[in-house]
């Protein structure tokens, strides 16, 4: 096949706080050929988004070869220009949020005459061709799920029908029918002769859908699985995990999760007939009953878009509750803790890890930084134990295998995944004043996470279940939710339409269910 894109002993150094050195890649060199489809592999900080960036700006050294011929790419127009259309995996630093969707995609349109009617309809016309969902050209980024917002970024990598197509992480926040119908996108794609990169920490969908796979590590690459090793995988997939797994981390790396039988316990949290708006002022949440238990994970399965987040956001007042209750349990007795203060929610022992990681993290302040305000906000008092707010991000960061040069390097340099494994360290570990932790509320924990860390933080969240605590999980995984959930209630149009125990639930019942399908042999108690 011909060759559409070459990068040559590709370096890239970044600098952080005390002139601390980042080498995100160190002597690069990759292929990708027309009429394929390359999974780019490594673990967060391995280079990945770095390698690809480097299509949008000027390496320190080496060479970025297109269509045989040498060119030095300064900016994303560079790129768009030369037929490079990429998908980002940060979705906050290339989506406006205040603006609309179609204003989003004006930016890549040539000429100063299109009317924003004109692209309007051309966002239309492209979400029907590549069959992207419903999305509405005149909604403002900031009212989408995490979900809607993936769609739109693949749309913009799409719309300009470029030769050349980089998608860092694009099924993360995807359902598993959502991601059937890219990979069926992506094949028709690569049957017109376009060329492919798919970067992705979901190594079964590398195994499935690419020709070819390149594995980074610390900035380098170590290996590049020609189309027969990637045949041999395809033919045994779950030793290919393993075997992709192994190039990543460099050592063996069990997969295997214990979920132990536990008899749950009381009912820490729980909802009655509790409605809830949107930004817009529609409500997305309607008479929603829930009960978190303690020593369970209670799953909250569904579509992006179905008033998942708006539902966490409530229970924790990061959002209004319109009407009816949200109810804490504990010995003292039941605390209605309806829009109650954020600080006062946390300070009865509830931790929040959310989608959006950029609501967690301060981006000008150092890891350690970020990782103390926890312990800042739940030490009372005036005199703070600062040697062991050190020790304890230290003991965080070797723990979570976040991938930074030092404690102090700033929050900013962090790759996206590192980025969100801070956000997770820090609200797993926190000791709230008044005892450890009842209420665990994890939505989509992993989401961006390398191999080895999705491991380690599904091992946290049944951890807290163990002790005792309760864990609320909103997963777009529904393998994860499968695999940790005791009980997982399914949401459709706002509404829990059916709950099941983790021996009721199979990916079929849940995947009917998330589509609005509920049979009368399907579960309907609604987690009291």
């Amino acid at each position: 096949m011909e060759t559409a894109l070459e990068m040559r002993e590709v370096c890239k150094t970044f600098y952080g706080e005390g002139e601390v050195e980042i080498r995100a890649n160190d002597h690069v060199n990759f292929t990708l050929k027309k009429g394929e489809i390359h999974a780019l592999l490594g673990e967060n900080g391995a280079g990945k988004s770095t390698l690809v960036m480097n299509l949008c700006r000027r390496p320190d050294s080496g060479s970025v070869i297109i269509e045989g011929k040498e060119l030095e790419l300064k900016t994303p127009r560079d790129a768009l220009e030369h037929g490079i259309g990429i998908a980002h995996q940060d979705l906050s630093r290339t989506l406006i949020e205040r603006h609309t969707v179609a204003e989003n995609v004006l930016s890549l349109t040539k000429g100063f005459l299109l009317s924003i009617d004109t692209v309007e309809e051309a966002v239309r016309e492209a979400v029907q061709k590549f069959d992207l969902g419903d999305i509405d050209p005149k909604m403002k980024v900031w009212k989408l799920s995490g979900g809607e917002k993936q769609r739109v970024e693949i749309l913009k990598a799409l719309i300009t029908d470029p030769g050349i197509i980089i998608l860092d992480e694009p099924t993360s926040m995807l359902t598993p029918p959502e991601v059937d119908d890219l990979f069926a996108l992506l094949e028709s794609l690569k049957a017109e002769g376009k060329a492919i990169v798919i970067i992705t920490h979901h190594l079964e969908e590398a195994i499935q859908i690419s020709d070819r796979i390149t594995v980074l590590r610390r900035g380098q690459v170590v290996d590049t699985l020609d189309e027969g090793r990637v045949q041999k995988l395809k033919s045994n997939p779950q030793q290919g995990v393993r075997e992709l797994a192994r190039l990543m981390v460099g050592k063996e790396t069990l997969y295997d999760l214990k979920r132990q039988e536990l008899k749950p316990g009381q009912i820490v949290l729980e909802t009655q007939d509790l409605c809830v708006e949107n930004d817009m002022g529609i409500q997305v949440v309607t008479n929603v009953n829930l009960g978190a238990r303690a020593g369970e994970i209670l799953g909250i399965a569904g579509i992006a878009g179905n008033g998942q987040r708006e539902l966490l956001e409530s229970i924790v007042h990061f959002r209004v509750a319109r009407t009816g209750k949200i109810l804490w349990h504990s010995d003292a007795g039941e605390l209605n803790i309806t829009n109650m203060s954020v600080g006062a929610i946390r300070d009865l022992g509830v931790s929040y890890i959310p989608e959006n990681r950029r609501k967690a993290m301060v981006l000008d302040l150092t890891v350690r930084e970020n990782l103390m305000m926890s312990y800042y906000s739940d030490s009372k008092g005036l005199l703070i134990d600062r040697d062991a707010m050190i020790q304890l991000t230290d003991e965080l960061i070797e723990q979570f295998s976040v991938d930074t040069p030092s404690p102090l390097a700033p929050m900013r340099s962090m790759s996206g995944g590192n980025k969100q494994k801070i956000v997770v360290a820090r609200e797993i570990s926190r000791k709230p004043a008044q005892g450890s932790r009842r209420l665990l509320i994890a939505e989509n924990p992993t989401f961006g996470l390398d191999v080895a860390t999705t491991q380690f933080v599904r091992e946290e969240l049944l951890k807290q279940r163990d002790s005792g605590a309760a864990v609320l999980l909103v997963s777009s995984d529904l393998t994860e939710i499968l695999t940790l959930c005791d009980r997982i209630s399914v949401i459709y149009n706002g509404e829990i339409i059916g709950t099941l125990t983790s021996e009721e639930a199979t990916r079929e019942s849940v995947g009917l269910m998330m589509g609005g399908f509920v049979s009368d042999s399907i579960g309907s108690e609604e987690g009291n």
